[in-house]
């Protein structure tokens, strides 16, 4: 008589043999083990099941008949499975999974199995609980995400305090002969400039819009002596940039 064996149980203490023996384990070894287990799971437990050679080749992605053999055979050695082969290649063979925790209070068992009528007794193989349990090895380096919670806290704050740059805003023709007023420069000078960008839709000649109309002022039409300042003392000569400049604000 077979009891089924607690699945969640047995993969919990395979992975705890799994931990315990990192020099044989390989990951062809867990694959086609919790192949194995899903299908004995799938067979609601019964002591020996079905499982064809090359169903359980794919689902344990194995591409080679002997490594799958070769794994069979380990697993047997380590005392995880129990297997039998097939007459040939049209028989499934049969495998018995060894119930790998203990346990007192046994559940429902299983009485009709899936092989043919032959069935062969199996001790049943238990493992002693380890000192750590298996959780200890993934969870003890783990941080809840709430410790990160002040730094994330700072980091919004941080974004709140920073200055927001600043929108450009038109000037007024007024805002713009005030300061070159104050300049020395013309008043024509600064209707010539106001009405250039305005036109241009505050957009410098490489069609770029412009952040700072003041910083522009001295950089391009500050850049000339004007010709109406009281200190300019010679008058510019024909093809010369500042005859040309004020060609223009002739105009």
């Amino acid at each position: 008589m077979k009891y089924r064996i607690d699945g969640f149980r047995q993969i919990e203490a395979f992975y705890e043999w799994v931990f315990n023996n990192p020099d044989k384990i390989r990951p062809t070894h867990v694959s086609l083990y919790l192949f194995l287990w899903n299908q004995a799971n799938r067979s609601k437990w019964v002591e020996w099941f079905k499982c064809p050679y090359d169903l359980a080749m794919q689902g344990a992605c194995i591409g080679n008949n002997g490594t799958y053999y070769k794994c069979l055979d380990e697993l047997k050695k380590w005392g995880l499975i129990d297997y039998k082969k097939g007459i040939n290649n049209f028989k499934a063979p049969l495998i018995n999974l060894f119930q790998l925790y203990d346990s007192e209070q046994l559940t429902e068992h299983v009485t009709v199995p899936l092989c043919e009528q032959q069935t062969v007794q199996q001790p049943v193989q238990q493992y002693a609980q380890q000192p750590v349990h298996i959780y200890n090895y993934i969870t003890n380096n783990i941080k809840l995400i709430t410790d990160n919670e002040k730094k994330i806290l700072t980091f919004f704050e941080s974004l709140k305090s920073k200055p927001k740059k600043d929108i450009f805003t038109p000037p007024q023709i007024s805002e713009v002969i005030e300061y070159f007023t104050e300049k020395g420069y013309s008043k024509q000078a600064a209707e010539k400039m106001f009405e250039y960008y305005s036109v241009a839709d505050w957009k410098d000649s490489k069609g770029n819009k412009i952040r700072n109309w003041k910083q522009k002022a001295n950089a391009v039409w500050f850049k000339f002596k004007d010709e109406y300042k009281e200190e300019k003392q010679k008058q510019p000569k024909k093809g010369d940039v500042n005859y040309m400049w004020a060609e223009y604000m002739n105009k």
